[in-house]
């Protein structure tokens, strides 16, 4: 089994392929998140994955607030566990994060990966450019056919990557992240909005409403997948004031 959380479709193509190598079930953390489903049954598979961004050089927090409450049910004896994590560069403390939640049920993670892909932070950092795009995909197929190389082997594996300094990840946690989740006043919506409701729908925080025709953030909450943003069809929706400039990204290997 692959659980799996993706805004953009990064983790999801990736989660995709692990499961159709591997033949996994998948199962959406975006799902469910929003139908508030708390628990998931392993059935005794030999195999569990977690896939998924990172957000402030560690994993989407979102997600491992949704593992830390997570029942994991009949996870057998010697089950192969790893994580994958996408990332524009640096995992940072993303595999720490995993490990440490996973103790704390008495699961014992296996091995951890990276698999660098396009950045689409935008509200901070502009998109690469197309063909920048292509080329970073390109060489993420090559390290994702490694990791599922790995991953068929057992093999127990460990990121390595350089870690931040202890107040700059202080500072994330107790400034950063708390500032995005609340953040939601940010998010405004320009003429271009069809009120085709697919900001709704996709919202695994079940954020988004429509009134009036028109998107509302109606709690701070946010998960920061900004899957509202750059699925948007007539990119009509934009955080603060930079995103109205910038164009916008989705995997081009999967269906969202």
């Amino acid at each position: 089994m692959i659980l799996y959380f993706s805004g953009t479709g990064n983790s999801k193509y990736c989660a995709e392929k692990i499961a159709s190598k591997s033949d996994s079930e998948l199962c959406s953390i975006n799902d469910m998140m929003k139908k508030q489903i708390a628990e998931v049954d392993v059935k005794e598979n030999p195999l569990l994955g977690f896939v998924c961004p990172t957000y402030n050089f560690n994993m989407a927090y979102a997600v491992a607030e949704f593992l830390e409450t997570l029942v994991i049910r009949n996870v057998p004896d010697g089950c192969y566990i790893f994580a994958v994590f996408t990332c524009g560069r640096s995992s940072g403390s993303a595999e720490e994060t995993i490990r440490n939640i996973l103790s704390k049920k008495g699961m014992k993670l296996s091995a951890a990966f990276k698999v660098e892909m396009p950045d689409n932070y935008i509200p901070m950092f502009p998109l690469a450019e197309k063909d920048e795009q292509m080329r970073m995909l390109e060489n993420a197929e090559g390290c994702l056919n490694g990791v599922i190389e790995d991953i068929e082997s057992r093999k127990h594996a460990t990121i390595t990557t350089q870690q931040m300094p202890a107040p700059m990840r202080f500072l994330i946690k107790k400034t950063a992240i708390p500032g995005q989740r609340k953040a939601t006043k940010n998010f405004w919506v320009n003429e271009n909005c069809i009120g085709c409701g697919l900001c709704e729908t996709i919202c695994p925080k079940n954020l988004i409403r429509l009134q009036d025709g028109k998107p509302v953030w109606t709690k701070d909450d946010c998960a920061c997948c900004l899957g509202c943003i750059h699925r948007c069809p007539k990119q009509a929706i934009q955080y603060g004031k930079k995103t109205e400039k910038t164009g916008r990204y989705t995997n081009p290997n999967v269906t969202l």
